[in-house]
């Protein structure tokens, strides 16, 4: 009878040591989790707090449907337009590139003759702005951009603007489905210049190059 008492004391206390051990690894297990959620939160707000300096900006791009300018109509639109001085200067190193555009609300800002800065665009001089230029790409006569192809992250363009040169470095390259609209992933916690023309070998398809300022001098 004793032995069975003891018996029965021994599972009792063996019972009781599991559940502690149940309950002590309950919190360990608990605190273990709530660490590693607090982790991931963590991850998840340092995520979240990159993509809030994200933007997406829409911009019409109506242009890159119309065909190549001959050569002699070209000339005859360019006789009956009053010409003008160069509002900035684009310059790309790498594909020896050098070529200004007028104003925004200029006649001669168009596709058809040169490279164009949308309507939609800042100059360089505004604080954060986005300078927004296209052209044409291919063999047309006008394609000012048929080179641009060539560019990589960490290639430079340069713009010479009201005496200022603003250095700017390659941070995105993407394509956009060529529907009229582009959309424009930028910091806008940064300066930065975006360059739009037709995708190479790919007719559906622009590629939009997205560079950060990090000079002016």
């Amino acid at each position: 009878m004793k032995e069975n008492k003891m018996g029965n004391q021994l599972k009792f206390q063996i019972t009781i040591g599991v559940i502690l051990f149940i309950i002590g690894g309950f919190f360990l297990l608990n605190d273990f989790i709530i660490e590693k959620r607090e982790q991931v939160f963590s991850m998840m707000n340092l995520e979240l707090s990159d993509l809030l300096v994200q933007a997406e900006e829409k911009v019409e791009i109506d242009a890159f449907d119309s065909d190549e300018v001959s050569a002699d109509v070209r000339q005859q639109m360019l006789d009956n337009i009053d010409y003008e001085s160069y509002v900035g200067i684009l310059e790309i190193p790498k594909i020896n590139f050098n070529r200004g555009f007028y104003k925004i609300e200029s006649p001669l800002n168009d596709v058809k003759f040169n490279i164009k800065i949308l309507k939609e665009s800042n100059y360089p001089d505004e604080d954060k702005g986005n300078v927004i230029i296209i052209g044409h790409s291919g063999n047309y006569n006008n394609s000012y951009f048929g080179e641009l192809y060539k560019l990589e992250k960490g290639d430079e363009a340069k713009i010479t603007f009201n005496g200022k040169i603003y250095t700017y470095q390659v941070s995105n390259i993407y394509y956009e489905a060529k529907d009229g609209m582009v959309a424009i992933y930028r910091d806008v916690g940064k300066s930065t210049l975006t360059l739009i023309t037709c995708t190479k070998d790919d007719e559906t398809k622009q590629t939009v190059y997205v560079m950060d300022l990090i000079n002016i001098k």
